[in-house]
């Protein structure tokens, strides 16, 4: 492999760290947001004890409940950026951003679970929790990726 080689592989981990730099900027309010309204969600509604199939759920909740809507929908984007980010963690031929990206997949897929069960099993606490403390995985690895990519960025 020549000098050019590895300058081109550096311009391509750089070109792909800054775009994943840029989507983790966008995840720290996203997932603010989130947590904001989780909370809310569960320290001032009441929510009726329900028990339907997840899309039932999702349907009957959201569409009785703004807050939750607001909370289906910033998940969702939640959902759509970590496969973006998935995506071109993968292709960045860089080990590390790899398993960022599938660390925190795998954790926004938790929440996402999480969170329907929580509401087609009536509102279960241990749902709740396992929510929240995937939201909190999935924060956690994305900002150590921001870590990580300092000095590949040179900051």
């Amino acid at each position: 492999m020549g000098i050019l080689d590895h300058l081109a592989k550096d311009e391509k981990v750089t070109r792909k760290a800054r775009q994943l730099r840029t989507m983790i900027i966008f995840f720290i309010p996203l997932f603010t947001l989130q947590f904001w309204l989780g909370m809310s969600i569960n320290l001032e509604i009441n929510l009726p004890v329900e028990h339907f199939s997840a899309v039932e759920s999702v349907i009957y909740f959201s569409s009785h409940f703004p807050m939750i809507l607001a909370h289906i929908l910033t998940g969702s984007l939640i959902v759509i950026l970590a496969i973006v980010f998935l995506a071109v963690s993968l292709t960045s031929s860089t080990r590390s951003f790899a398993i960022i990206g599938i660390i925190g997949m795998s954790a926004v897929i938790g929440a996402t679970v999480n969170g329907i069960l929580f509401l087609m099993t009536g509102q279960f606490f241990g749902n709740s929790i396992g929510m929240a403390m995937s939201a909190v995985v999935a924060l956690i690895t994305y900002l150590t990726g921001l870590y990580k990519m300092g000095p590949i960025l040179g900051k």
